[in-house]
């Protein structure tokens, strides 16, 4: 297959407890899902957004694609993580051509990395445009820059695990960004005012706060739903598999049920809290208030979680489905097992959104 701009790509998310492929085919507006799977991963096998195994990890992601029946090489992945850093700043208004040479200059002050140990992007965000190359204002006139910078040690380590698998790597996105692009399948977020994107993952919860459609703050909390886990496999003695059925519902043996709820609402309490803190940071810089949430990643699927963040942060949530406004391809899916499991397939929906725009 020769690859286009207009190429869909297979979508690969790889977390700290599964892995999820995902492809789309079609334009905005008229996405058809030709592709989903999900493939549990061993325990360890991914922390912190880090790949530790890798034989592993390539061995589940090479199966899961030939369980697909994937015909197409180009995939495109994301990365997260404290390896993983973004940060708006102001600039002097220049061309775009002149940014190009700036920004990896100015970029150092901002990144806690080594320079030479990060790749760097960046984009103008909307209202502050570049000006052509012969345009002229005032020194003091200045533009939004979102910078993006991530180690190149975790960008090789997921190219690394597509390319033993199999595949070619030809986009590395970011989670936060991915999940975006996937709410944007079906909303407008540009007309919905200050939203956040909240990502229950295993190893991470994922926060992304937009005004207008903008990214305007982001973070990677070091907390995720494996802290729900972990108290479950203790408190009830089991084994982490039977832990996570009890996150969605399935009761142990001799256990009271508003024990169990107890438990996992308190394995929750400190990424309450570091989500409240981010809201009222966000609050007091940005003199605007979080006026709706989106819940997705697998933390999303527990029972009840979306009334229990509602009650906690303020504010309306709502447990996302990025496939919602996808129609399904010609292969037969299991429309209710899709629907079940679309929270957590919301970084790979949104990264096979994207195709291959840099040719």
């Amino acid at each position: 297959m020769f690859l286009s701009a207009k190429t869909p790509l297979l979508a690969v998310d790889i977390g700290s407890n599964s892995i999820k492929i995902g492809r789309l085919m079609g334009t905005p507006g008229k996405y058809e899902l030709s592709n989903f799977g999900v493939m549990p991963l061993e325990s360890e096998s991914v922390i912190e957004g880090v790949v530790q195994d890798e034989d592993h990890v390539v061995d589940a992601l090479a199966r899961l694609v030939k369980a697909e029946g994937v015909d197409t090489p180009y995939a495109v992945a994301s990365v997260a993580g404290e390896a993983v850093m973004i940060k708006k700043i102001k600039v002097p208004m220049m061309s775009h051509e002149e940014l190009e040479e700036f920004i990896p200059q100015e970029a150092e002050q901002y990144i806690p990395f080594d320079i030479d140990d990060v790749r760097i992007d960046f984009q103008v965000l909307e209202g502050t445009p570049a000006l052509d190359e012969h345009e002229f204002e005032e020194e003091e006139e200045k533009q939004e820059i979102l910078l993006v910078a991530v180690q190149n040690e975790i960008i090789d380590s997921r190219s690394s695990v597509l390319t033993a698998a199999g595949l070619k790597p030809v986009i590395i996105d970011l989670d936060v960004f991915a999940m975006v692009n996937a709410i944007n399948i079906s909303r407008n977020l540009q007309d919905m005012g200050s939203v956040a994107i909240i990502d229950l993952g295993g190893a991470f919860t994922h926060l992304n706060i937009l005004m207008d459609g903008v990214t305007s703050y982001t973070r990677d909390i070091p907390a995720g739903q494996d802290a729900c886990t972990n108290t479950l496999m203790g408190k009830y003695e089991l084994e982490y598999r039977e832990s996570e059925n009890i996150k969605v519902g399935a009761i142990p043996e001799g256990a009271e049920k508003e024990e169990v709820i107890e438990a996992i609402i308190e394995s929750f309490e400190p990424i309450m809290d570091e989500l409240h803190k981010s809201f009222e940071f966000f609050s007091t810089t940005s003199n605007s208030q979080v006026e709706q949430a989106f819940l997705c990643g697998g933390g999303a699927m527990i029972p009840g979680v979306d009334g229990f963040l509602a009650d906690r942060l303020g504010v309306p949530v709502e447990i996302f489905n990025p496939l919602e406004a996808v129609r399904l391809g010609a292969r037969k899916f299991d429309a209710q097992s899709l629907s079940q499991m679309a929270p957590m397939a919301t970084v790979a929906i949104g990264l096979a959104t994207r195709r291959f725009d840099y040719i």
